[in-house]
């Protein structure tokens, strides 16, 4: 059963409130999106090249771990034992009345102490940390490559990584649910109206 401290500190804003700003924000995003993909299909910018030779590199590593299974299986066994361990500390955390403090991580993206003091946010932040170490481990650990090709590969490797951070995303990062709340939705539509203006 979840302790009830951590429901009440939740505080969950009104379902029937949060439902008229989402539907105004799909309303508002989707013509932002429209106007934009009508410029982009006006000007002939929707070309999928590759002149830098991502796609040819991340082929070549993905064949030269193929013929290593032995790390591969590795890598995944170490991978399930830490999301077995995380597991644990969050269900202990769950069941046993509150938070387990998670040693912080130097990352800034996670500075907000939401990260640490909320049960779900450690358990994402730790859940992505684990992940990402998992990824580019895995991906540096690939032999046999020129060392251009692994230096391109380990380079939009992090990237993916980074783009993947639950800080990107509304729900799984505390300090915009806030904002999005205390906004009525205003800072996700000038968000993505931003974006759009820099496509």
């Amino acid at each position: 059963m979840m302790n009830e401290d951590v429901i009440k500190a939740m505080d969950l804003p009104d379902p029937m409130e949060v439902t008229k700003m989402v539907t105004k924000i799909v309303g508002q995003s989707q013509r932002l999106v429209l106007n934009f993909m009508q410029r982009q299909t006006a000007e002939g910018s929707l070309g999928m090249a590759d002149p830098t030779g991502v796609g040819a590199a991340f082929v070549d590593m993905t064949t030269r771990l193929m013929f290593n299974p032995a790390a591969l299986v590795s890598a995944q066994v170490n991978l399930w034992n830490d999301y077995v361990g995380l597991w644990q500390r969050g269900m202990s955390a769950l069941v046993g009345g509150g938070t387990q403090k998670t040693p912080a991580t130097a990352d800034p993206r996670f500075s907000d102490d939401t990260w640490q003091d909320n049960i779900l946010f450690d358990f994402v932040k730790q859940s992505y940390l684990l992940t990402a170490r998992w990824v580019q481990t895995t991906v540096k650990e690939a032999e046999g490559m020129d060392e251009q090709t692994a230096k391109k590969v380990d380079f939009f490797t992090r990237q993916f990584v980074d783009a993947l951070s639950p800080t990107n995303f509304v729900l799984t990062n505390p300090e915009v649910l806030r904002a999005t709340v205390e906004s009525s939705g205003q800072n996700l539509l000038n968000g993505l109206s931003n974006l759009l203006d820099d496509l």
